[in-house]
């Protein structure tokens, strides 16, 4: 069988190059169809596209235009960055200031591109630079410590029940999946009146009396 060497000849499928080799030996649509197991309409558009062209090019999509550039973009991820806890609508108003004309459907669309999710944040104990250092000296003056050295602790725990009002209302940031534990995806909570503490104090062998 014969080889095609016109230029764009090796860009073309697999699939579509047979189809070509059998047409120029001679062989009818009809009899390539058979052959390569597929519709003799498919067969002759190839070959139409490959006399023209020298090989077999890709129809041009149609569709939608996209309605921002890639510039446009990183504006919209700069604006999210800069407040996670922005709804669409505010988010939408600041582009359009910086010369985008879009929806709120579109915002959307262009964060969930970008791998932003609107999560419900985290909660986590609002924690002073004292405190953090403090933490992590802690941790570090026990990391050698054996099953054994922990068996002598006793672990206790509290909580927190709002009276007459329920938890706090959850708060909604934009993150991606390997963001929600930064500290501008978080929802700080801090200790207030009008609650009731429950203690408890656990440890290896026994419960706290």
């Amino acid at each position: 069988m014969a080889k095609l060497h016109k230029r764009g000849a090796n860009l073309r499928p697999p699939a579509h190059n047979h189809d070509c080799e059998l047409r120029e030996e001679g062989n009818s649509s009809r009899m390539v169809a058979k052959d390569v197991g597929c519709s003799q309409s498919a067969v002759s558009k190839i070959w139409t596209k490959y006399k023209q062209h020298g090989m077999v090019v890709k129809a041009k999509r149609t569709g939608r235009p996209r309605k921002t550039s890639k510039r446009q973009d990183k504006q919209l991820k700069a604006i999210c960055l800069e407040n996670r806890k922005s709804t669409t609508k505010q988010m939408k108003h600041k582009w359009e200031e910086a010369g985008a004309n879009v929806c709120d459907r579109t915002v959307r669309n262009r964060l969930k591109e970008m791998g932003f999710q609107y999560r419900k944040a985290k909660r986590k104990p609002s924690l002073t630079p004292k405190h953090k250092r403090t933490r992590l000296q802690w941790a570090k003056e026990r990391q050698s410590w054996t099953v054994d050295d922990w068996m002598k602790v006793i672990f206790s725990d509290e909580s927190r029940i709002c009276i007459g009002q329920g938890d706090d209302a959850g708060t909604f940031v934009w993150c991606r999946s390997s963001e929600i534990y930064e500290e501008a995806c978080l929802k700080k909570t801090t200790k207030f009146p009008q609650s009731l503490m429950i203690w408890a104090a656990c440890q290896a062998k026994a419960l706290g009396r």
